[in-house]
């Protein structure tokens, strides 16, 4: 195929394209489960719950650029969380009937995956019909709790590692009608647990969490397993039984708690798991009659990439089939004991948030690999070099691609040595380089007519992108994504009704290499790049998608790019969408506290400064006055950059 042929081709493609082309391209229809889709107008569409209004992100971007809430921002949709909630409730509510198990479902949030406030509290207000409880796992996520509770029938599960002071909120908290549960998962504990209800005359009410020997599947599978940080192996079980009734208090043994760990990808891990704590549950269950709780913990994956794999970011089951297989495994084992079924609890934290919050970031430039050129620029001179790699340039064809590109590389190199050693102007290095930019271009576009494309031609793809500067950081926002490669769903919020004709990686306005996403959900396999549409110097957003489980709080202050500007969007009696919370984002004086520097005292500095160089007649009065409000404005405005 000619140049002309391919371009006309192109030209073609682009005619042709719509909206179903860049559902297939993004993957849209398998990461998004129904809750994300592209509209009629080329837009992100929104569905928070199945069945009800259909929302237009773009729409409520442009929406909050007028209220003078500014990009990088982060939309939170309260009711995906009420929807998710739901969801989770119906997989186990039709396993318990499908299997006539005879006992009830009860899941219990773990707020360590989410802890800000407002997304507590939406998952509480969704999940009260269901009586949704939450989990813990530190002293300060105790109080941050038992802040948000109601007497009502839910639990409030304590894990993690525990003092006195822990255990004494948390059995105090029985006192006000909270059905608090103290998980020992350190032998010690148990001793405490004794010591400090005999003091405050409590009757507690307590789980065992115990230590697999199986593993899960996935990034964290080693959270599980006989060397998991947590939990008890069976002698330690034993210990804390002999102690129980050592005290007369084995009725105080109430719930088995395991977790195979986060985001797990294979359902066959789970099983595996479950054979093994169903045994230990009725074994425990016999020497103590009153358990009547089997915590399964977390793990339900989410799948990032919609690849339905056991992949790091997806998942090869749903929600529906592990519930089943939860709710089968546990039946069997208490019929095959003769014991009574316990209420079932998940601790299924990330497959409740994930899905609710995007991060909405602006392209603010761009740096762009050149494009084919019909005839290319006047050289400054007529170094031979550089007169040959132009050559290299006007004579490449399909048959020769390979062969160009070798060529290319070679002359690049010769071009190098050449401006080191003094031989070569900085006006003939830098045309040489735009030179070689173009034909890297050509060799690209003309390969794709081959037959076979050899691989140091397909490397092309991965290394000549452009990059797409976005107002944001990747440490403070997307931090998995830095730091253990997770795949976040990514692609522009608008502009769908064409085609993205460009080849990116998306990178942040920090000062690290490291601040980019270089990988990208593709189909079938992930991708190295990312296409998007042409900057054109207008306003140009990006949605990240599925963050709403563990990067808020795990966003690190680097180059103290602090919190971004959050919204919690709901839908009103009427149907339409209201902007319920907003959660500003950090100021540069509240970030630069964080590094224990008082606003006052840097502003005092400065004006010492001022003194100083007025003193000096470094600078007027006039001047002096406009550096000192500059100052001062700095430390209220956003840490983001001004677009």
């Amino acid at each position: 195929m000619t140049e002309t042929k391919q371009q006309e081709k192109i030209s073609t493609d682009k005619e042709k394209w719509n909206l179903s082309k860049n559902n297939e391209l993004y993957w849209i229809n398998g990461w998004g489960e129904g809750y994300f889709f592209i509209n009629s107008k080329g837009n992100i569409g929104i569905q928070p719950e199945k069945g009800g209004p259909k929302l237009d992100l773009y729409e409520i971007v442009q929406a909050m650029d007028k209220r003078g809430i500014e990009a990088p921002i982060l939309i939170r949709f309260d009711g995906i969380i009420r929807d998710r909630i739901r969801k989770l409730n119906k997989a186990f509510d039709t396993a318990i009937k499908t299997f006539e198990y005879e006992n009830r479902y009860q899941s219990a949030y773990p707020i360590k995956v989410n802890q800000q406030k407002h997304i507590v509290q939406a998952v509480k207000q969704s999940g009260s019909e269901h009586h949704i409880g939450l989990e813990v796992g530190s002293k300060p996520e105790l109080l941050c709790a038992l802040s948000h509770y109601s007497p009502e029938e839910s639990l409030l599960l304590c894990n993690g590692y525990k003092d006195s002071e822990y255990i004494e909120l948390a059995l105090l908290s029985r006192k006000i009608n909270i059905r608090s549960i103290v998980i020992i998962e350190q032998f010690y504990e148990l001793q405490i647990v004794l010591d400090i209800a005999k003091k405050l005359n409590i009757e507690p009410e307590i789980g065992l969490r115990m230590k697999s020997a199986s593993t899960g599947s996935g990034r964290w599978a080693n959270s599980g397993g006989e060397l998991a940080k947590f939990g008890l192996n069976t002698h330690e079980i034993m210990q804390c039984i002999h102690l129980l009734k050592k005290a007369g208090k084995s009725h105080w043994l109430k719930l088995l708690h395991f977790h195979v760990g986060s985001q797990i990808t294979s359902i066959i891990s789970i099983k595996e798991t479950l054979r093994e704590a169903t045994r230990i549950y009725t074994e425990v269950a016999k020497l103590c009659p009153s358990m009547s709780f089997f915590d399964v913990g977390g793990g339900l994956g989410v799948d990032y990439e919609g690849a339905k794999t056991a992949s790091h970011s997806s998942m090869n089951y749903t929600m529906e089939e592990y519930a089943r297989d939860v709710v089968y495994a546990i039946k069997i084992a208490c019929d095959e004991e003769e014991l009574p079924h316990p209420v079932i609890i998940s601790e299924s934290g990330r497959a409740i948030t994930a899905h609710h919050s995007i991060l909405v970031t602006e392209v603010i430039d761009v740096a762009p690999m050149l494009d084919v050129v019909e005839k290319l620029p006047t050289p400054p001179s007529e170094q031979e070099i550089v007169n040959e790699l132009c050559f290299v340039y006007e004579t490449i064809t399909p048959e020769n691609c390979l062969e160009s590109l070798h060529d290319a590389f070679h002359h690049r190199e010769n071009i190098l040595q050449l401006f080191i050693q003094g031989n070569l102007t900085l006006e003939e290095r830098a045309y040489a380089d735009r030179v070689f930019r173009h034909l890297i271009a050509k060799i690209r576009l003309l390969s794709q007519s081959l037959e076979f494309i050899p691989e140091d031609l397909k490397k092309i793809d991965e290394k000549f992108l452009d990059l797409y500067f976005c107002n944001f950081s990747v440490f403070q926002s997307l931090p998995d994504s830095w730091a253990i490669g997770q795949l976040f769903p990514a692609m522009p919020i608008h502009r769908l009704n064409e085609r993205p004709s460009r080849r990116a990686h998306i990178v942040d306005v920090s000062c690290d290499s490291d601040g980019k996403i270089d990988q990208f959900v593709g189909k079938p396999n992930p991708a190295r790049y990312i296409y998007l549409h042409e900057f054109k110097g207008e306003p140009y957003y990006l949605g990240i998608f599925l963050v709403g489980a563990y990067q808020e709080i795990l966003g690190g202050l680097h180059n103290l790019f602090g919190d971004t500007n959050a919204v919690h969007i709901d839908i009103d009696e009427e149907g339409n969408w209201e902007f319920k919370h907003l959660i500003e984002g950090d100021t540069m004086s509240e970030v630069v506290n964080y590094m224990q520097y008082n606003a006052q005292e840097m502003i005092e500095s400065i004006r010492l400064s001022i003194e100083k160089a007025l003193k000096q007649k470094h600078l007027t009065y006039l001047e002096s006055v406009k550096i000192k409000k500059t100052f001062k404005d700095a430390l209220d405005n956003y840490t983001y950059l001004v677009v």
